[in-house]
């Protein structure tokens, strides 16, 4: 058994093309790429390809050209280029386009300056210093959203790691490297074992994965890379993956015990994203998501407080559909909610510049200021971006959906026969258990 792992240049600076040694360069320093994007300098490379800094001469900008090596079959950098196209968000990068040059697939991207997690992992560890425990949390918050977004299109990265973890001077947290990528779809047909080993879950370790396995898998890094950023180690190491795979099985120590500082909350959170079954672990990265903004609070809250409130704003021109949107809500959050109702998306931008709140039922269809009219402007003022976005309509276009998505909406409830089931469906997903009622 052997994984097809891959290397990346754990270097956030500028290599040229006498650093590229004999590996060779899918394109020459110096060519025309499409004949507007002139190839300046190699970032960093692995099994999949190579990723270039480019200049574009019709906008006068750097991109980024990201390239497959010739050798590689199949459609995999189209279908990267194609998904990561759908999604906006502060963690993923931005795609441009998608082109072919000399027979050769490449797809010119965001160019994002900053230095890989696994560098200062790297400089940590030389210093002897540690990370400050909130920065962590800041840092998996970030990943979290990221693959909220990714999974919610029913796409899996698989390859989540500090070194495809990019910092930026404007305090993004950037995932990158979308090269293992995998539809969900697609999870039980895969022939080979990819990724990197001491951050593959046992069921990616056997290659007995299927479909909607995804996001478990994904979940499970994220639990490895957070205690490396909290210990500076990994939590496990083996010379093979059958080793590694025994290791697996038997529970990591409390991480307390190697970090005395790290908040019980914390420390069950990365418990479960380290479990060995899936069934184990977390639901869904929007639940690591608002677990880790609940241990934020809690932390900084003063002790005997309790569990965090959950925010809710209903928005809803129909009263009488406001007011049961509302008493759902509170059957699946509990005591714990808090709830206030806006009736068009005037009240619902003022409600939410006095107060954001943690989740937000909007209608799309609304007199003067619709749902997708609200998001925009929310996006636009930068108001409530932690907000998880729940659109409710009787009937929402596809191209709406579509659009609403890259805003940032979570997910879609319909209005009619099966809202309750829906909508309870999507907020036990989303809210923690502890927080629900009866717990």
């Amino acid at each position: 058994m052997r994984a097809a792992s891959r290397t990346t240049s754990p270097s956030p600076g500028v290599a040229s093309a006498r650093d590229s040694g004999a590996a060779g360069l899918i394109f020459d320093i110096g060519e025309v790429v499409g004949r507007i994007y002139e190839i300046r300098y190699l970032l960093g490379q692995g099994g999949m390809g190579q990723v270039f800094e480019a200049h574009d001469t019709s906008l006068d900008r750097r991109v980024a050209i990201k390239a497959a090596w010739p050798h590689i079959p199949g459609p995999g950098l189209r279908n990267e280029a194609r998904a990561l196209a759908a999604f906006r968000h502060p963690s993923l990068v931005t795609v441009y386009g998608l082109g072919v040059h000399r027979s050769i697939d490449y797809i010119i991207m965001e160019r994002i300056y900053g230095v890989s997690l696994q560098t200062l992992v790297f400089q940590k560890k030389n210093q002897r210093q540690r990370f400050e425990v909130d920065e962590v949390r800041r840092i998996l918050l970030a990943l979290a959203e990221g693959l909220a977004v990714v999974h919610r299109a029913g796409i899996a990265h698989r390859d989540v790691k500090p070194g495809n973890v990019m910092l930026t001077p404007d305090q993004r947290v950037v995932l990158m490297d979308f090269g293992l990528f995998l539809p969900e779809f697609e999870m039980a047909q895969q022939s080979f074992i990819a990724g990197s080993p001491p951050y593959m879950a046992p069921e990616a370790l056997t290659n007995t994965l299927s479909p909607g396995s995804g996001p478990a898998v994904d979940l499970f890094a994220l639990g490895v890379t957070a205690w490396e950023l909290l210990t500076l180690e990994l939590p496990r190491e083996a010379d093979d993956v059958e080793a590694l795979y025994e290791m697996l099985k038997t529970p990591l120590p409390d991480i307390r015990t190697r970090r005395p500082d790290v908040p019980e909350p914390l420390a069950r959170l990365v418990a479960e994203l380290c479990a060995f079954d899936p069934a184990d672990r977390p639901p869904s990265a929007e639940h690591v998501a608002w677990s880790l903004r609940r241990i934020e609070r809690a932390v900084s809250g003063s002790p005997g407080d309790g569990p965090a409130p959950v925010r809710l704003l209903v928005v809803d021109d129909d009263r009488d559909v406001a007011r049961v949107i509302s008493f759902y809500a509170q059957r699946v959050v509990g005591e714990r909610a808090e709830i206030r109702v806006a009736h068009d998306g005037e009240q619902a931008l003022e409600a939410i510049r006095s107060e954001p709140p943690d989740i937000m039922l909007l209608d799309l269809h609304m007199p003067r200021l619709n749902g997708i009219e609200v998001c925009m402007l929310m996006r636009g003022e930068g108001l409530a971006p932690h907000c998880k976005i729940i659109g409710v309509s009787a009937g929402a276009q596809e191209h709406d959906r579509q659009l609403l998505f890259e805003l940032g909406v979570e997910g879609f409830v319909l209005k009619g026969p099966g809202l309750q089931a829906e909508l309870e469906s999507i907020l036990r997903r989303m809210v923690p258990t502890s927080t629900r009622a009866g717990r």
